[in-house]
């Protein structure tokens, strides 16, 4: 069984894709509250956390999803 990725892991992967300091990013990081994070942005990590950590976040809860602590939580 594969290890679960930390919050401070998840958030260095979050970052990576941003393209921002993993100092800017928490839990609390919340959408459209950093300019990288539009509607476009939503839908790119959406689909990088799936291909990254072979999960699948059903369509209709990603309006459900409204920070990154929400996206981790399906990591998890």
């Amino acid at each position: 069984m594969e290890r679960l990725p930390t919050m401070d892991e998840f958030l260095s992967f979050v970052a990576k894709i941003m393209k921002v300091d993993p100092s800017q990013l928490s839990g609390e990081t919340a959408y459209g509250s950093i300019p990288q994070w539009d509607s476009l942005m939503h839908l790119r990590l959406l689909g990088e956390i799936e291909d990254e950590y072979d999960v699948e976040i059903p369509i209709d809860e990603v309006p459900d999803i409204k920070t990154l602590a929400d996206f981790f939580a399906y990591v998890a």
